[in-house]
């Protein structure tokens, strides 16, 4: 029986990265790096473990980190995780494959991907893992999952955290446009094979959350480091902040040039060249535009848990095609098109196909995130299988999708609520934080 793309990409047996071409690459991150003015440090001598077992641990505040942080960690031999819907792409498939790339199902659990992992470091090499799954929404720090602390304890590994600073603020998740400002990367040795043996799983998910933990916003309030792109520093920010704090009116959120501004009651905050949220009189808020979105997610965890609670959209349940590559969107594969409901039992999408009836029911434990992608559509992991939701055309923020279907998922898991709680201040309730200041 012929496999599909699927089966050969979770079922290979994972090799080296092809030496020449990883040369190659790291050229090319090399002269990108060079290009960005990104300044690299090390708390470490990288030489003291070269060659030996290691797992790189990196930030992923941009979706350009991988750029940044496997040219920094400087080893031909890294393996790098990535969900596998990523790996799945005309022109990059056979690519990744020869960088030995590793395919991960995001957030599940995942016995390949563990396996494959493990084999890298039974050979003498190391891997590149991201443990916050996806690119930071906001600015600051994910949930990383508490496995993360187990898997990390068995692999007698050494390990490498890799974090950054400034990173989100030129390639934010809200715009396209690349900001020119300053971009620092760290490397720390924070635990050896040694160190390993001697520590529990909680103070190893506790020390790596601590290293690897990132609020651009906050730092840059300090740092006063400028970020100029061709656009605005506000454009697309009402893709992710759809909340008005001054009226509390939803989706009336809208940019004009420079800043946001509340359709409603006329609130309007300008984003400048520091990200500082200042007024129209020239005076700072305290708040951030990450304190904002943290904001916006308490609002939502407590909406969910109203029995009334309900998001619906009309569009289209999708998956990947998965019996040879094609190029976006034709690489698309059609389940239903109808009607998506978000409740806080799970999602359920009713809708046809070919003229019959074709409906799909999610239940909440089983999907911790309904993403919201930069082509403004939604995707999941759901029970190994990967799915896309893509909404009518002019459908707007869907983040609030994103915040509700995660909250709803913590309903039902109490591990990851636990994560969660330790990066997004749930109690945080007042994003003025005092008075507006000069």
């Amino acid at each position: 029986m012929k496999k599909d793309l699927k089966s050969k990409l979770v079922n290979r047996k994972v090799n080296k990265p092809d030496p020449l071409l990883m040369s190659v690459a790291l050229l090319v991150l090399r002269i990108m790096n060079k290009a960005y003015k990104v300044e690299f440090t090390y708390d470490y001598d990288r030489d003291l473990i070269k060659g030996q077992p290691t797992i790189l641990l990196s930030s992923h505040a941009a979706r350009l980190e991988f750029i940044y942080s496997i040219y920094g960690f400087g080893r031909k031999d890294v393996n790098v995780v990535c969900g596998y819907q990523n790996i799945l792409q005309k022109g990059l498939y056979s690519l990744m494959l020869r960088l030995g790339v590793i395919s991960k199902y995001l957030y599940q659990p995942d016995v390949s991907c563990v396996k494959n992992m493990l084999h890298v470091l039974k050979r003498g090499g190391a891997i590149g893992l991201f443990p916050e799954g996806i690119q930071s929404s906001s600015g600051s720090t994910h949930p990383i999952n508490p496995a993360t602390a187990k898997f990390i304890k068995k692999s007698k590994a050494n390990i490498v955290v890799c974090s950054t600073k400034g990173a989100y603020l030129a390639t934010n998740r809200y715009s396209s446009d690349r900001k020119k400002g300053y971009i620092g990367v760290n490397y720390t040795l924070l635990f050896t094979p040694a160190m390993l043996k001697e520590l529990s799983e909680e103070q190893i998910y506790n020390e790596i959350l601590n290293k690897i933990s990132y609020n651009d916003f906050a730092y840059n309030r300090a740092a006063r480091n400028k970020y100029v792109g061709k656009k605005p520093n506000a454009f697309g920010l009402d893709r992710i902040l759809y909340k008005c704090p001054a009226c509390k009116n939803e989706h009336k959120m809208r940019v004009e040039n420079d800043a946001i501004v509340c359709g409603e009651c006329g609130f309007g905050a300008k984003v400048d060249e520091y990200y500082d949220l200042l007024d129209s009189n020239g005076k700072v808020y305290p708040f951030n535009i990450d304190s904002w979105y943290k904001w916006q997610r308490s609002c939502v965890a407590e909406q969910i848990q109203e029995e009334s609670f309900e998001l619906t959209l009309s569009g289209s349940l999708c998956t990947l095609k998965l019996d040879r590559l094609r190029k976006a969107p034709r690489d698309r594969e059609i389940l239903s098109v109808g009607e998506a409901k978000l409740t806080n039992r799970g999602l359920t999408f009713r809708g046809t196909v070919g003229g019959e009836q074709s409906d799909f029911d999610f239940h909440a434990s089983s999907v911790y995130s309904l993403t919201c992608t930069t082509k403004n559509e939604l995707e999941f992991f759901c029970n190994g299988e990967y799915f896309m939701i893509i909404p009518e055309a002019g459908t707007r923020n869907l983040i609030r999708w994103t915040l509700a279907s995660e909250e709803i998922h913590n309903l039902y898991d109490e591990k990851w609520r636990a994560a969660c709680t330790d990066v997004y201040e749930y109690n945080k309730v007042d994003i003025y934080e005092g008075d507006v200041y000069e």
